[in-house]
């Protein structure tokens, strides 16, 4: 690999297909801010920051974007420059973000370094060779294979690995698409590939000097038709010596190495450059399960994007001098005319407007398209114009013949928007990019007749970007999710809060989907569990897996006598689980578990056919070992949760206890045992509380009666005597000692406590019968009486 100019880079002053200059870059890092875009002058737009200057200080709290980054690494890396690398570019090219300031500085640019050749050459002797294979099995360093074996230059003395990325994660040579195998390659059949593979010949190396064929991770085994098989150079660097296994991974960690390096020497930094953070652009249909697990193993710590999100944020950079950014011009102009008719109206509502921006790029290796609604003007951050990027679609295809592409790419995101966002009046501009001129200008005209078959899109405009719009673009998401541009919001709460400066609301560049199995050979319709332009990260998406329902399947005839879609197929399982579940269909959930197999899929465009994602699994098995020999056991249920996350990893796990159906039938028979004792004790436990609550209270109503019976036939007539609080305070003070209260009273009174209801027949024995009283009446009333008794008005 080699980057074209004196010192290692590359950078044509005043080449129009290069971008920027390197002295126009260095300027841009000690410029005071630039002015506001003019896109920030909107009115009614709202500032990236959401009050005064003052409270700037608060962004420098420590931010990261956890989707890609633990906060411990970006503290590790803040001193270091990112680097980004837009390596599928037709004319790589390295750019870079300046490391974290003390202070925060929220006019940080991203600087273009140099263009970037997408190859690893290897000069051919036997120092070569031997630097080489120690550097694979971790004995030599990146310096001394740098010094020994790698040469800047091409010739019959080197072997030159071309485009490597474009090999990352393919398991077999068969698999793999066209363009890849025909792109700089000459097709030819491999004699050493005992599987009969194709191996692509490079056109700077004969047969016995360089070949891609199949092989493996550790490059010593065979291929096995698993997960485990790798698309792998074999290279011999020395006539005398065999041929040595490389994998694309490590071929392309040494162009990144490169890079790293051209990076450092601009910097002048004492660090190691292999320690700077990387940022990668991936175009869609590189967004895609085994590619990104290659990516991920082969450069830890460093973080993704896609291509054309990068590219619009590029694409929306204001420039530092003259001429303004015309896509920045037209969002302005639009907005301004919309904001005018809404006035106008005078309806009463809130003006409220997202521009929609379709951006669409090519490379040598294939096209895609991308439709994103923007806000959220930010004035003082020049880096990041807009502080949210909404993407709706995204449309790509993996050819060598991307302008061929164009039309059905734009008529496809136009049919999608027309879906999804019917409310939209269309694009406020297409943008197009390459890191080619001539494939730019191809672009640019060739949507600008694509348009014209699109019936409310006829007059927007299309505008080109820079050729350095996606490796700046890279840089700046680079700085963004290591936390080196945040902007100010205000939360529920009222206080302004930082967040990272760009908000990116990503949609799935792929489709995802499970294929089951229930009877050998025979597969089942793909269940699609994340379709495109799904909102990513998504998932955990969990999916019941049965033994019970994998018989039923299997009884039943499915996808003989029923249709996979069928209502009738619904119906039969349903009876047919009836006769299945308990201890008799034993035996048919276990045969059934031991033939299911699930196989995960992958769509990588919307017209392509689906590609397994690892191999067939049967997820209703465990292994048991008795002695040495292993034995598959049939588990009765598990849970397969699968997650995507924004460029398109897919994440699977197996979620429960594997039981086996024997076990688990003891499992289930005890548990709704445990779960009627359950119930009881609790009914035994909660009414035990509610029996003693209303015990106590009877007795204690019964006992403050029994008091006040006492009191009246004791001491009838005193304050106690019908006093009920005083009653129930004391039955409460002797509350679980009644007795000692009833003793009490009988030794003070002298009289027995009764029950309330036996005062009725009690006679005091101590009391003295009452003399009777006769009163003698005189009959005889005098006269006098009488005339008294006669005035009484009756």
């Amino acid at each position: 690999m080699s980057l074209a100019t004196s010192g290692g880079m590359s950078m044509s002053a005043g080449a129009a297909g290069g971008g920027l200059a390197m002295a126009h870059q260095a300027q841009a890092m000690v410029r005071p801010a630039a002015q506001p875009p003019p896109g920030a002058q909107i009115p009614g737009a709202t500032s990236g920051l959401g009050g005064p200057p003052g409270l700037c200080a608060a962004l420098g709290a420590d931010l990261v974007d956890k989707n890609q980054l633990s906060m411990r690494q970006a503290k590790n890396m803040s001193h270091l420059p990112v680097v980004a690398i837009d390596i599928y570019g037709t004319d790589p090219m390295v750019a870079s973000f300046p490391p974290k300031p003390e202070e925060p500085d929220l006019s940080l640019r991203a600087t273009i370094v140099g263009k970037l050749q997408a190859e690893v050459s290897f000069k051919k002797n036997e120092e070569s060779h031997k630097v080489l294979r120690k550097y694979l099995s971790k004995d030599k360093s990146y310096e001394d294979l740098k010094k020994s074996s790698l040469s800047a230059s091409n010739g019959d003395e080197v072997i030159t690995l071309k485009k490597p990325h474009q090999w990352m994660g393919m398991r077999r040579l068969q698999d793999t698409p066209d363009f890849v195998k025909d792109n700089n390659h000459v097709v030819k059949a491999s004699s050493n590939n005992t599987g009969g593979a194709i191996a692509a010949i490079s056109e700077e190396a004969s047969l016995e000097c360089l070949h891609v064929t199949n092989g493996t991770l550790d490059g010593l085994s065979a291929p096995k038709e698993d997960d485990f098989d790798r698309v792998v150079y074999k290279i011999r660097l020395a006539n005398s010596k065999k041929a040595l296994t490389v994998l694309p991974e490590e071929a392309t960690n040494l162009i990144l190495a490169m890079a790293q390096t051209s990076v450092a020497r601009k910097n002048a930094l004492e660090d190691d450059p292999l320690d700077y953070p990387l940022a990668l652009a991936l175009p869609a249909w590189a967004c895609h399960d085994t590619s990104m697990e290659a990516w991920m193993d082969s450069v830890p710590g460093a973080v993704f994007f896609q291509r054309s999100i990068a590219a619009l944020c590029g694409a929306l950079l204001p420039p530092l001098k003259e001429p303004q950014n015309a896509l920045l011009t037209r969002i302005t102009n639009v907005t301004r005319a919309l904001l005018s008719e809404h006035q106008r109206r005078n309806d009463g509502t809130e003006f409220d407007y997202e521009p929609l921006v379709v951006i669409a790029g090519i490379t040598n290796d294939g096209i895609e398209c991308t439709a994103v609604q923007i806000s959220n003007i930010q004035e003082n951050i020049p880096s990041c114009v807009f502080g949210n990027y909404k993407i709706l679609c995204n449309v790509s295809y993996p050819t060598v013949s991307g302008l061929e592409k164009v039309e059905d790419c734009m008529q496809k995101v136009y049919n999608i928007i027309g879906d999804v966002a019917p409310e939209l009046d269309g694009p406020v501009g297409i943008v197009s990019y390459a890191t080619n001129k001539d494939q730019l200008s191809g672009l640019t005209k060739k949507l600008e007749s694509s348009r014209k078959n699109l019936d409310t899109w006829e007059k927007v405009p299309v505008l080109p970007a820079r050729l350095d719009c996606v490796a700046t673009g890279i840089a700046i998401l680079g700085g963004v999710t290591h936390g080196r541009l945040a902007r100010l919001y205000t939360a529920a709460s009222g206080k302004p809060k930082p967040a990272l400066a760009l908000q990116i609301s990503n949609v799935a560049p792929t489709e995802v989907g499970v294929r089951m199995s229930y009877k050998k050979g025979v597969w089942a319709p793909v269940k699609t569990i994340f379709a495109f332009d799904r909102r990513v990260p998504a998932g955990p998406y969990g999916i019941d897996l049965t033994a019970a329902q994998c018989a039923a399947y299997l009884q039943v005839g499915a996808g003989d006598q029923y249709a996979w879609d069928s209502d009738e197929l619904t119906d039969a399982v349903d009876t047919a689980l009836k006769d299945i579940e308990g201890k008799e269909g034993i035996p048919k959930r276990e045969v059934a578990a031991l033939a299911f197999k699930i196989q995960i899929v992958q769509r990588l465009t919307r017209d392509s056919d689906w590609v397994n994602v690892g191999g067939e699994t049967m997820p209703l098995t465990k292994t048991e070992y008795e002695g040495e020999k292993e034995k598959l056991i049939a588990c009765e249920h598990i849970v397969l949760e699968l997650s995507v996350n924004s460029t398109g990893a897919i994440t699977q796990s197996l979620v429960g206890k594997l039981e086996s159906v024997v076990q688990a039938v003891v499992t289930s028979r005890n548990s709704k045992i445990r779960y009627w004792i359950g119930i009881i004790l609790a009914i035994a436990f909660f009414g035990g509380f509610l029996l003693k609550s209303y015990w106590e209270e009877s007795v204690f109503e019964r006992d403050t009666r029994r008091l006040l019976e006492y009191y009246k036939h004791a001491m009838p007539g005193s304050l106690s005597d019908g006093d009920r609080q005083n009653a129930r305070y004391l039955v409460w003070k002797y509350r679980g000692k009644a007795k000692v209260l009833w003793r009490r009273l009988e030794k003070k009174y002298d009289i027995p406590v009764l029950m309330a209801h036996e005062w009725e027949d009690w006679v005091d024995p101590n009391a003295k019968e009452e003399e009777e009283i006769v009163e003698e009446v005189d009959l005889d009333l005098d006269e006098q009486d009488d005339e008294d008794d006669s005035k009484i008005d009756l």
